[in-house]
């Protein structure tokens, strides 16, 4: 009637109790009540989860055996009865049966065994205890007594005590062995059944260690040597090896708590714990794929197991991250939404969906997955950080202010935040406002480099202080030494002060381009490029000229009315036309561009390198940058050489600094060869003036009365960014106020609709004896046609120095309105004005000294009859675009006929000295154009306006994994910004 004992190695009951609610790793669980009997041998497996098991009767034999020296057969009728009634689980029935054996043989031990084994089954454990008891005084090396007192202490949660009998067991089998397991008896009734059960006894001793370690460690008095001896007396004890894994991962020692769970999982391929814990070593040792293969495991058993879904959730989002960084978006989309599959709620998975859509400049997409973040977490406040810069982008700048606000208010120490709060007043003219938050992160961290960079922009642009401007780059700098925004900010700014002597802005940019040339060198030294002459086989014609132009202002953008008529009027059996675009944001005039061109390009997102690659493949012969050091500008990729002839033209009012820039284009009045100034690209020019002017469609009709006859006096304007209206300018403009009585100046510009902006610029002129109220102040008007609209209500323009307008000033003329500049000796920013003053056959409004641009202006002014003439004339020369187009690609063509290949496998870097040929200034950008906005750094996604910040938070490190266990926490959605 000895039945065997069954042990349960822990796997099928672990995986169905693996309960998500577990918020940490793997600690010790919780000792759970014993089950019901399992078979219909009486034989009971007692469960506590993922760790050890105690047994009471399926370690213990139930039959009751006669002695052979028995003569009696009462009590053997009645043991083998109870036996069959204990089979059927009538452990009540059975018992009495018993009870009336033990009445005639009161001193078998046998049967004190069988009595204990019902009782335990009955849950009676004080009485079974008292029966295991009686049997071993009887028979003190019994040793199917000692496992059955040991399973009923584990039952009863004492632990030691069923050690120490199972220990007790083991000594009593070896006894009667001689030392070595393999036949014999021990006790009355053991049999030989010692040798088969001795494994089995070693592992009951492995279950009621590892509870003990368990309850030990539960109660905050940890022995984990505890488990060590469970190995040891049992190496195939599966959950004591868990238990020796998750003291491993607590003490930080991943690679050992690795060897334990897969020394786990071999002996018990079910266990899901196991499983799960051996996914979060191998993830913490940095093997993510291995760490999904065990999640995968694990969800074999029990696909249902909350904790170990999550674990694979975050294990495929760091598989998506690193996927980011590398900038690999097929395999980043595959992880990212292959997480959702395990947990379609976790706020991080679509964040960072969002950050690859908009990377990958997919923005629509973006936003839906950055509102899905913001839908599962209302609190994620990266998520409503970039949620804010893309519509920034999209200048939708309500609800981007809504969305930082709504950062600031899940995080109120987010600097990121505050900083693009801040650029968003700025471009709103809410200067105040944008000062104050910028401000406010760098008091909150003062290495903050790009809260530096963005404050001296604002100080710059909109409040016309270039000492401050300056300053701030400087402390930018000082943080970030190799800052690019900020570099070229600071040789922006350069341009704007009248005490600058030329040559120390001329070698500020010459230090950093040969900074730049030093740390990238020339990729290219070949380039795939056609024999001038060469004729077309399938033609008969020259093969046109490839040419490329590559800007990130091929939007309704100041660049795009002067490039506009290049692009539309090109000849196509003359120039092949590539478009580089970097655009962020494009509109109908992307378009429309686009529409103009045999091929277009977008290299936005592409790094440096890649672009490079791209022009040199598509075998550019000559490559015309319109950028300079203004947004978003591609110098650091210039210097890689991807074209065998690079030019730059019409985007920035200064030299590049780089020596592997071949020529600037300009013309004989921005840069007279009588005068030269400092540059490392040699001036080439083009006839008449190097720009050409493309009004905007939505242009108004010019009024042909001068102002001042409908408004009544004489009325002189500027619409130029404040950061053009110098100390200088202010001080010339109030003499010819004074000079003109009555008269009244109109400004317009963007930080003008700042009221403490318009007190500044009051008490500036008030200084200089004029009275505020002579100065009519404006922000920006909404649209184009309103703006020049404006135009009506100004008699005469005024020209800034030395920062001459470009745009404004093409805009003026196109208006009927005259324009009054001042020359500068050898600076092109200030020549621009006089250039497109010549080109209209205006130049006695070109003065040479202060005193000439006030009798110029004041007498202008009071010239009813030619004001009315000028506003009358068309300005058709400055629009002239096929004409232009005509020269531009002339003078491209000899550049490139001009072109040698090198000598020498890797081009020298020359160091540029004054030129007795024309050296000039790039072509000064346009004041009321965005295309001179300096750029302003920042990680992630940036925008082109004032105070281009680091406003986009990256890839984030997804949460840390849970381990299964009682207590042990690892993970929580911190979201760690890159």
């Amino acid at each position: 009637m000895e039945s065997a004992p069954y042990l349960d190695a822990g796997g099928a009951d672990v995986a169905e109790r693996c309960d998500p609610s577990i918020p940490g790793a793997a600690k010790s669980p919780r000792v759970s009540p014993h089950v019901s009997p399992r078979s219909a041998t009486g034989a009971v497996a007692i469960n506590n989860g993922c760790a050890a098991r105690s047994s009471v009767d399926s370690a213990v034999p139930f039959a009751i055996l006669p002695s052979a020296a028995d003569s009696r057969t009462v009590w053997k009728s009645l043991a083998q009865q109870a036996d069959l009634l204990a089979s059927r689980g009538n452990y009540s029935e059975a018992l009495r049966l018993v009870d009336e054996a033990l009445h005639a043989e009161p001193h078998r031990a046998e049967l004190h065994l069988g009595r204990g084994q019902c009782l335990g089954h009955l849950g009676r454990l004080a009485d079974a205890l008292v029966s295991f008891e009686r049997a071993l005084r009887l028979d003190p090396v019994y040793v199917a007594a000692m496992r059955g007192k040991a399973a009923v202490l584990a039952k009863q949660q004492c632990m030691e005590g069923a050690v120490a009998s199972l220990r007790e067991a083991i000594r009593a089998v070896l006894a009667a062995a001689g030392g070595e397991v393999g036949g014999g008896r021990s006790g009355t009734s053991d049999g030989a059944a010692c040798s088969g059960g001795f494994a089995e006894i070693r592992e009951e001793l492995a279950r009621c260690l590892t509870e003990q370690g368990v309850q030990l460690k539960s109660a905050g008095q940890g022995r984990p040597q505890l488990f060590q001896e469970a190995v040891e007396a049992c190496e195939t004890y599966a959950p004591a090896h868990f238990q020796l894994g998750v003291e491993a991962s607590e003490t930080g020692d991943s690679a050992r708590a690795k060897e334990r769970y897969t020394r786990a999982v071999q002996l018990h391929p079910g266990y899901v714990e196991a499983w799960n814990n051996l996914g979060v070593a191998c993830r913490t040792l940095g093997e993510p794929e291995h760490a999904v293969e065990a999640y995968g495991m694990a969800l074999k058993v029990n696909q249902n197991c909350k904790k170990t879904r999550e674990n694979m959730a975050m294990c495929l989002l760091e598989l998506g991250c690193n996927r980011l960084q590398a900038r690999d978006w097929k395999k980043a989309s595959s992880f990212l939404k292959r997480a959702l599959l395990f947990n379609a709620h976790c706020a991080d998975i679509y964040f960072n969906l969002a950050v690859m859509y908009a990377e990958r400049h997919k923005l629509d997409r973006a936003k839906v997955n950055y509102e899905l973040a913001i839908h599962f977490d209302p609190q994620h406040a990266n998520a409503h950080n970039n949620l804010g810069v893309i519509h920034r982008r999209q200048s939708n700048l309500d609800a981007a202010i809504h969305c930082f606000q709504q950062a600031l208010d899940a995080n109120p120490k987010m600097n990121l935040a505050n900083k693009n709060l801040g650029a968003v007043y700025g471009t709103m003219g809410r200067m105040t406002e944008a000062i104050a938050l910028t401000r406010a992160a760098i008091d909150a961290n003062p290495q903050d480099a790009e809260a530096y960079n963005n404050l001296a922009l604002l100080y710059l642009r909109d409040q016309c202080d270039v000492d401050s401007c300056l300053e701030h780059l400087s402390a930018c700098l000082r943080l970030e030494p190799n800052n690019p925004h900020a570099s070229s900010n600071h040789l922006m700014s350069l341009n704007y002060p009248s005490s600058t002597d030329p040559c120390e802005v001329f070698e500020s940019h010459r230090s950093w381009g040969e900074r730049i040339e030093a740390e990238i060198l020339p990729k290219f030294t070949a380039w795939n490029v056609p024999t001038r002459g060469v004729l077309d086989h399938k033609t008969g014609n020259p093969l046109p000229l490839r040419i490329g132009y590559v800007s990130p202002d091929f939007y309704t953008h100041s660049v795009s009315y002067f490039i506009h008529a290049a692009l539309r009027y090109h000849d196509p059996a003359f120039v092949h036309v590539t478009c580089y675009s970097d655009v962020s944001n494009e509109d109908d005039k992307t378009k429309l561009f686009r529409s103009f061109v045999p091929r277009w390009r977008t290299i936005l997102g592409m790094s440096d390198e890649e672009a490079a690659n791209l022009i040199h493949a598509d075998g550019i012969e000559v490559l015309v940058e319109l950028t300079g050091h203004t947004g978003h500008n591609r110098l650091s990729m210039l210097a890689r050489r991807p074209a065998p002839v690079i030019v730059t033209w019409m985007g920035y009012p200064h030299t590049t600094g780089l020596t592997r820039v071949d020529y600037r284009i300009s013309d004989e009045h921005a840069d007279p060869a009588s005068a030269p100034g400092y540059t490392t690209e040699k001036i080439v020019y083009l006839p008449d003036c190097f720009l050409c002017y493309t009004p905007p469609d939505n242009a108004p009709m010019v009024s042909l009365r001068p102002a001042q006859e409908t408004y009544g006096s004489v009325t002189f304007g500027c619409f130029n960014n404040l950061a053009k209206v110098s100390t200088l300018t202010v001080c010339l403009w109030s003499r010819l106020l004074l000079e003109v009585p009555n008269s009244r100046l109109f400004l317009k510009s963007k930080a003008l609709m700042c009221p403490e902006v318009q007190d500044r610029f009051r008490r500036a002129f008030a200084s200089c004896g004029v009275d505020g109220g002579r100065v009519d102040l404006s922000g920006l008007q909404p649209h184009t046609g309103s703006h020049l609209q404006m135009y009506n209500l100004v008699d005469v323009a005024l020209d800034t120095l030395p920062y001459a307008g470009t745009t404004t000033t093409c805009e003026a003329l196109y208006m009927g309105v005259p324009v009054v500049t001042l020359r500068g000796h050898r600076i092109h920013a200030q020549n621009v004005g006089a250039s497109l003053l010549a080109a209209v056959q205006l130049n006695d409004l070109v003065a040479r000294t202060e005193d000439e641009f006030v009798q110029k202006a004041a007498g202008l002014a009071q010239h009813k009859t030619r004001l009315a003439a000028l506003r009358a004339v068309q300005r058709s020369v400055l629009c002239d675009g096929p004409r232009h187009a005509a020269r531009l690609e002339r003078l491209l063509a000899r550049l490139a006929a001009e072109w040698q290949p090198p000598a020498a496998s890797v081009p020298t870097v020359a160091t540029a000295t004054p030129s007795a040929s024309p050296l000039p200034i790039p072509v000064a950008p346009s004041p009321s154009t965005r295309a001179s906005a300096p750029s302003v750094s920042g990680g992630g996604i940036t925008a082109t306006a004032v105070n281009r910040v680091d406003e986009h938070v990256g890839d984030i490190a997804p949460p840390s994994p849970t381990l299964c266990g009682d207590g042990h926490t690892e993970c929580g959605p911190q979201a760690e910004v890159q």
